[in-house]
């Protein structure tokens, strides 16, 4: 299986982070089953390594099989295919550890292993394991319905009542497409815009962007001010988009016979941040940033641009290697005093020192 270096970037990580989980909680379970005071290291050590495999396991199995493969597949179907697969595995991790166990300390390793199946605490152990996936799962599933860490801000009551906060957005938009859909038709332009946002999604995590809305074909992203500032993730991050849809190319145009290029405009400022709805809850933010944001990517069709930014937020950014920036426009926006100076990026040399004086 071929995987370009963001690829490599977001999926290595991620195993990482699935054997880490496991591996806490082997030891979580093991200190709630037998208790802190009555624990052994020997018991610790075998709940950690038990947790270590099947965190592998389920690393792997997200990464390169459940991730790519059952993206269009129904909630209740996936929630039953990983809760009935991490459960089948974390018991087969538990039979394993039992015959290793019975092996080291040279006892008849079927008995004995017979024994914790019929009279010991494999059916415990087995049911245990199913709550906490099954828990763990559905907990994914959702917040994947909201994105990373918005479920966590709404049990803790973050933003319910308006905040000021310090944000960059990056609206993306797909060029030509309405040509594009009515060659495609309907069935074929929305299979063309799904590829599109997921080929999309190694930039967005990579460079810890948010996606704040899917608005038919384009999308908006968003960081906290420091977060996007910092290493101009928020610049990396388009580029990153554009070399993934690059890398796949060919499969659009042999699929569809097109691919998609885009141009986006980016922007920052200080905006009100708040939950809002009854029947959908979701976060929104309001203010003249987003809609001055909307308006610059509007034009780069205009300016022959793929990239423009605000010199009010490029000023802020450190040189990024591999980017040009070139003053484009003056962008004169009704209701607001101070005009908005645009320039466009491209890959290139150096940011343009002068851009940051």
């Amino acid at each position: 299986m071929f995987l370009t270096a963001s690829r490599r970037q977001l999926l290595f990580p991620l195993i990482r982070r699935y054997a880490l989980q496991g591996v806490g909680w082997g030891v979580v379970y093991s200190l709630l089953r037998f208790g802190l005071l009555h624990q052994e290291v020997g018991l610790l050590v075998r709940h950690a390594f038990i947790g270590l495999g099947v965190g592998l396991f389920v690393g792997l199995s997200e990464a390169f099989v459940i991730g790519s493969n059952f993206r269009h597949k129904p909630f209740g179907f996936l929630l039953l295919v990983r809760t009935g697969l991490y459960t089948a595995v974390t018991a087969l991790w538990l039979l394993l550890v039992a015959t290793l166990k019975c092996v080291y300390v040279q006892q008849q390793s079927d008995a004995a292993v017979f024994q914790y199946v019929r009279h010991g605490t494999f059916a415990l152990d087995v049911g245990a394991s199913l709550l906490v996936c099954l828990l763990i799962v559905a907990l994914q599933q959702i917040s994947s319905l909201h994105g990373p860490g918005q479920l966590f801000n709404l049990v803790r009551g973050k933003y319910h009542r308006p905040q000021e906060v310090d944000r960059i957005f990056m609206f993306v938009d797909v060029k030509s497409s309405t040509t594009i859909a009515e060659e495609l038709g309907n069935l074929r332009y929305s299979q063309f815009i799904q590829d599109f946002f997921r080929d999309l999604t190694d930039g967005i995590v990579l460079t810890k962007a948010e996606v704040y809305q899917y608005v038919g074909d384009e999308v908006v992203l968003t960081w906290p001010l420091p977060v996007g500032l910092s290493k101009a993730q928020c610049v990396r991050c388009f580029f990153l988009m554009q070399r993934s849809i690059e890398a796949r190319k060919a499969s659009y145009l042999r699929q569809y016979g097109y691919y998609p290029r885009f141009k986006a405009g980016l922007h920052g400022g200080r905006v009100v941040a708040t939950w809002v709805g009854e029947v959908k809850r979701e976060i929104v933010y309001h203010g003249d940033v987003l809609n001055t944001t909307a308006r610059i990517q509007s034009l780069c069709n205009e300016l022959g641009q793929e990239l423009l930014i605000s010199e009010e937020l490029l000023t802020q950014l450190p040189p990024l290697s591999g980017v040009q920036a070139k003053f484009m426009s003056t962008l004169n926006l009704r209701g607001r005093q101070q005009a908005v100076s645009l320039h466009g990026l491209t890959r290139g040399s150096q940011l343009a020192e002068t851009a940051h004086k």
